[in-house]
């Protein structure tokens, strides 16, 4: 697998129940263009500021809310494109990313980083598996 290369859907689809993403989930969107940051799990796209208020839709486990450090370390400011989902279960582009069951927002394609050891910790403790991304 390449860098950055799409996560399998398996992977992907078992971060949210269905019953989670609700129809009138409000998307996530970068309120603007500086100090861009990726999940290096769900490849959600947002500013520092919005991962410290609000922490990460997808991957509610992973404690970046309000703590800089653990943003830094499930974040990361190396990205390649940019995709906008707003309609999850409409969505032909969000089949394709493998990302149509995660909350609606703007996703990178390709993200460049690992989790530190610390978060694929916490990601285990609390069921979830993690892949990391293939460096070169």
């Amino acid at each position: 697998r390449e860098i950055g290369a799409v996560p399998s859907p398996a992977r992907m689809e078992d971060l949210l129940d269905d019953d989670e993403l609700g129809a009138d989930s409000a998307p996530s969107v970068p309120i603007g263009v500086k100090k861009l940051r990726a999940c290096l799990v769900s490849r959600l796209v947002k500013t520092e500021t919005q991962w410290l208020d609000e922490g990460c839709e997808n991957v509610p486990s992973l404690p970046m809310r309000g703590d800089r450090d653990a943003m830094m370390q499930c974040t990361t400011p190396h990205f390649d494109g940019l995709v906008a989902m707003m309609d999850p279960s409409k969505s032909w582009v969000g089949r394709w990313q493998g990302i149509s069951k995660l909350h609606p927002g703007v996703y990178a394609l390709k993200v460049y980083g690992n989790l530190s050891e610390e978060m694929v910790t916490v990601m285990e403790e609390n069921g979830l598996a993690y892949a990391p991304n293939e460096e070169d």
